[in-house]
């Protein structure tokens, strides 16, 4: 399957998961049929890209269970709130009929059934209210959607104490109630002059937004819209003004003839009523002759007409009051914006280190990849992969040095966009130095459990990368201090969802090591365990620092002359030193190989013998009678070899070298090398036929590489040391 196809799928499958962790937050029962047809997507795109299927088809049966399953209910949702924003229930039956259908959930299905009755009696609006209130008593989330389309009609009928009456439930804080019933609510004292309450219920729906589930940038805008209507109420003429200068995007999204009414409402309620109802008129006036905003002017002619009608007991009874909650709340509503914009200034992540962890991971493995082929073994042990067999030799500056190789760019790009989400957070959390520690050090241990567990050969910041994801799930897990200010963009859910995600890749995409996936994860979380109580002493924190920043140091000096002093000496397989006699199960014949090589129980046999090395290199020895000459058997072998190679969908015939007479070796030895490209990765066959008499033996060599020069070497001395033993002929 093609890289883009491959990467636009995973890209969907992480919005799709992503919405399955979500929805299970929220709460599974109420979600379950939704999450069930999600899941089933989710596996469905696995299973495609797993199995390799093609580009093109993989792709289009994603895109279309995302449009069916998750576009189409998400502009089903928008098309509703934007008709219940304009008061126009009886509208909404169909769009709530189908996302009831195509996202199935009782929670949908609930609204559908509000939807019906909006339909059905949008014209009674007292038989409306009494259909949905007999839906009410069901438990929530389904209560809170009813009291919802409730506040509703009641706002629409101005009926602002039977608002409250419905959505303030007795015995619940305000802090309590969801973020849209607060809007309402907010809006409703307000308008019953309940100003006290409606103080309370602001503040509430202040600190709301810090809740990362009330934290969208609709909610936010809600928010800044309900912000302003509450100071011109209130006559907080100042506050409003600074409100409008910050520019907020709620604010923004208003006509400015609106902005500009409520200015006026602000200066009237403050006392100053001439400016105010100057103003006021000015803009009714302005708006009458523009058709844009027409929409508007009843409710400011309605308005402006009752502030003016009431002023004199507005400036007897109200003024006053207006006046002492002021003095007495201006200071907290201030304090409180001003807690949540320096939170959400706080919260723009410190990305130093991240983006030069990143530009530098992507600058070596990019030129590695256009200077090496990356899915050779004999390239990748050159260039610092890990490698269990060589780090037990002593190579132990693989485990820095493959922190920067990357198999393929799907690879590369899945760990620098994983590195860019979670490294900001936690830089901006512990510090650079101590994030560097932690990247590092779970890199490490990653290698150490893809030693442990015996891998051949792995590359990649995976496991660096998942360090920094377990570290932020357990500074999170125990509320450190200052990760709840981060939690907007590295919430739990999200969290457990990547996670899972990568060691899906991990399973999936060939050369990405899991064992490394695990330990990273593990050495992530136990150096975040060790850092919680370091993190509360700002002492302990710069001496961990001071020790993280100079063990990075030293671990990356010390492996990088490691590995150029070492390289001088020549890599694997070069430098094999010691070589062991193998024989087959009745020591028919024997064969000198590495020492580090093994023989497979399972093929050796009378007449044949199959020998692994550590880097999954193969060598298969077969033995047999010949009565043709030597020219015949070895047309006959290469014609036979080439048509089943050309035959086989896995496998490339790239290129043939011989046969050729290796008359240096041994009499009667002839070597064929075949190039293949077997699963997208280079493969190496050596073929050495040798003739004696009226025996012939087959001694071949498998190595996953396109320079099968490097292990000429050992092959020879392999094939110099074959010996028959013709007493057990």
């Amino acid at each position: 399957m093609e890289l883009a196809y491959r990467l636009l799928i995973y890209i969907l499958i992480a919005n799709v998961g992503y919405m399955i962790f979500s929805l299970s937050r929220k709460g599974f029962k109420h979600y379950s049929g939704y999450i069930s047809q999600l899941f089933f997507l989710f596996c469905l795109m696995i299973v495609l890209i797993a199995r390799d299927f093609s580009g093109g088809l993989a792709l289009s049966v994603s895109l279309i269970g995302i449009l069916i399953l998750v576009l189409f209910p998400i502009f089903l949702q928008r098309q509703i709130d934007a008709l219940m924003s304009e008061n126009r229930f009886a509208e909404i039956e169909p769009y709530a009929r189908w996302k009831a259908n195509l996202a199935w959930s009782e929670l949908n299905v609930h609204m559908h059934n509000i939807a019906r009755l909006a339909e059905e009696y949008g014209e009674d609006p007292a038989r409306l209210e009494a259909e949905v209130r007999a839906l009410l008593d069901r438990g929530e989330p389904y209560d809170e959607m009813t009291r919802i389309f409730l506040g509703l009609i009641h706002f629409n009928n101005r009926n602002f104490e039977a608002l409250i009456n419905d959505l303030r439930v007795a015995g619940k804080g305000f802090d309590q109630h969801s973020f849209e019933e607060l809007l309402y609510l907010v809006r409703a004292y307000l308008e019953t002059t309940r100003y006290d309450e409606a103080i309370e219920a602001q503040l509430a729906l202040e600190r709301k937004i810090n809740d990362p589930e009330d934290a969208s940038i609709e909610k936010r805008a809600n928010l800044v819209i309900s912000r302003m209507i509450f100071m011109a109420f209130l006559g907080w003429h100042n506050d409003l003004l600074k409100l409008m200068e910050s520019g907020e995007e709620g604010l923004e999204r208003l006509p400015t003839s609106l902005r500009d009414f409520w200015l006026g409402v602000a200066l009237f309620n403050a006392g100053r009523y001439d400016e105010g109802e100057k103003a006021m008129a000015f803009v009714i006036k302005k708006a009458g002759e523009e058709q844009d905003n027409e929409s508007w002017l009843p409710f400011m002619r309605k308005r402006f007409f009752g502030l003016v009608e009431n002023r004199d007991f507005f400036d007897r009874k109200v003024l006053p009051h207006l006046q002492a909650l002021h003095e007495k709340f201006s200071d907290q509503i201030q304090n409180t914006i001003g807690d949540e914009n320096q939170s959400a200034a706080e919260a723009v992540p410190k990305n130093t280190a991240t983006n030069v962890l990143t530009w530098l991971t992507m600058a070596v493995s990019i030129y590695l990849m256009m200077s090496f082929n990356v899915e050779d073994i004999v390239s990748l042990v050159e260039i610092g992969a890990n490698s269990s067999f060589l780090v037990l030799e002593g190579e132990y500056f693989r485990l820095f040095t493959y922190q920067f190789i990357h198999i393929g760019l799907i690879h590369l790009l899945m760990n620098v966009v994983a590195l860019k989400f979670f490294g900001p957070p936690i830089e901006t959390l512990v510090g650079w130095p101590i994030f560097l520690g932690l990247y590092f050090f779970s890199g490490v241990a990653g290698g150490l459990a893809a030693v442990h567990t015996g891998q051949p050969l792995s590359a990649g910041a995976s496991a660096a990368v998942l360090g920094l994801l377990s570290a932020a799930i357990i500074f999170e897990f125990f509320s450190i201090k200052g990760a709840e200010k981060l939690s907007q963009r590295n919430n739990f859910s999200t969290l457990i969802f990547i996670l899972v995600i990568n060691l899906i890749i991990g399973a999936v995409e060939k050369g990405v090591d899991n064992s490394a996936h695990v330990g990273g994860l593990a050495g992530g979380a136990l150096l975040a365990l060790a850092l919680i109580p370091i993190l509360s002493s700002a002492l302990f924190k710069r001496i961990a620092g001071f020790v993280a920043v100079w063990g990075c140091i030293f671990l990356a000096a010390t492996s990088i002359w490691q590995m150029f002093s070492g390289a001088s000496a020549g890599h694997y397989p070069q430098k094999i030193a010691a070589y062991a006699q193998i024989r087959n199960a009745s020591d028919t014949f024997s064969i000198d190989l590495p020492a580090s090589w093994k023989i497979d129980a399972g093929e050796n046999s009378l007449q044949s013998l199959e020998v692994t090395g550590p880097f999954r290199e193969r060598v298969s020895i077969l033995i047999g009678l010949n009565e043709d000459s030597v020219e015949k058997v070895i047309e006959d072998y290469v014609t036979q070899r080439t048509s089943e190679i050309e035959k086989s969908r896995e496998i490339i015939l790239k290129s043939r070298r011989g046969p050729e007479l290796m008359a240096n070796l041994r009499t009667g030895t002839y070597r064929i090398r075949w190039l293949l490209n077997a699963s997208g990765g280079p493969l190496s066959v050596v073929d050495y036929l040798i003739f004696e008499g009226e025996m012939l033996f087959l001694v071949r060599f498998f190595i996953g590489t396109e320079r099968d020069i490097a292990y000429d070497e050992l092959m020879n001395h392999s094939v110099k040391s074959f010996y028959f033993n013709r007493g057990l002929k």
